[in-house]
């Protein structure tokens, strides 16, 4: 009768210990990923500086099915830098760095909720200077999300340069537009004074138009009409059709990449890169935006 007892005692145990000893572990790689070569026309290449900046929608906005299909989006695009806005979760970003061999990133310097900023950094291509990565006017009321600033070098052109990742204030109403506007001119004022000769790219979700000539309805025109010393390389997609527009939902184009004089020379191509048509079900598991991007060559255009 104790042999029986002993017996069932062992059985228990076993049954017990898969469950009670149960690790979780990594979400398994993609059995396959989704084709986006044929809407990507111009990829990122080894002749160019390849940036991107994409609004990911409170990334990972489905779970790990979206993981897999930024994943295979952005290994598509093959930028040398993507700067990312709405990052919700920093485990979700960690899944999508272990989907793109041969990129590292960087999270939010703060827990901002559902709306982090991010980097992710081809690693054979860019070298990033940690001394000079910092968060930028985190006590304005102007900025609810502080840029998110970085100096890189692009190995294969030489090109050093300041990159400020943003997410201004949404929506529309008097106080959210002067609360752009604010942001707008303390960062002109930020790099008037603190990188007058340096490379920089102020890019992201500025949330607001580029093309309006009013000032109560363009809060950038104090970079607009300084056109020595600054350009959105971005202004014909948003004097264009609205078919390339960055947030197509609405329509409008909010998503900018704006670059200093020093860059001038440099700039070869800005694009948005319209995935959808490769991907049915884009707005549900990628974004509600689209990604832009910018190439920069040694020779410029």
């Amino acid at each position: 009768m104790k042999i029986i007892r002993k017996i069932l005692f062992v059985i228990f145990l076993l049954f017990l210990l898969p469950y009670g000893c149960h690790k979780s572990s990594e979400p398994p790689l993609p059995d396959n990923t989704i084709d986006f070569e044929p809407c990507i026309p111009f990829p990122g290449s080894a002749q160019s500086l390849d940036i991107v900046t994409f609004n990911v929608e409170t990334f990972p906005i489905n779970g790990y099915n979206s993981v897999i299909a930024v994943a295979s989006l952005l290994n598509t695009i093959d930028a040398d830098v993507y700067a990312l806005q709405e990052v919700a979760s920093e485990s979700g970003f960690d899944q999508l760095l272990n989907l793109m061999p041969g990129y590292t990133g960087l999270f939010y310097l703060i827990n901002n909720s559902d709306w982090n900023l991010a980097y992710i950094f081809k690693t054979s291509e860019i070298t990033v200077d940690g001394s000079a990565t910092k968060l930028l006017f985190t006590d304005s009321q102007y900025f609810p999300r502080p840029p998110f600033e970085v100096k890189i070098h692009h190995n294969s052109t030489s090109i050093d340069l300041y990159i400020i990742n943003n997410h201004l204030k949404c929506c529309s109403g008097p106080e959210n537009e002067a609360s752009r506007r604010m942001a707008s001119q303390m960062l002109k004022d930020y790099i008037d004074t603190s990188r007058p000769s340096d490379p920089v790219i102020i890019l992201g979700d500025l949330n607001d138009g580029i093309t309006d000539t009013g000032t109560d309805e363009n809060p950038f025109l104090n970079f607009i009409n300084d056109p020595d010393n600054y350009l959105f390389a971005d202004m014909d997609i948003a004097k264009g059709s609205q078919l390339w527009w960055s947030y197509p939902s609405y329509p409008s184009h909010i998503d900018h990449i704006l670059i200093t004089n020093e860059l001038f020379e440099k700039a070869d191509t800005t694009l948005v890169y319209k995935a959808a048509p490769c991907y049915s079900e884009y707005s549900t598991y990628i974004s509600d935006h689209r990604p832009v991007g910018i190439k920069l060559s040694a020779a410029g255009r």
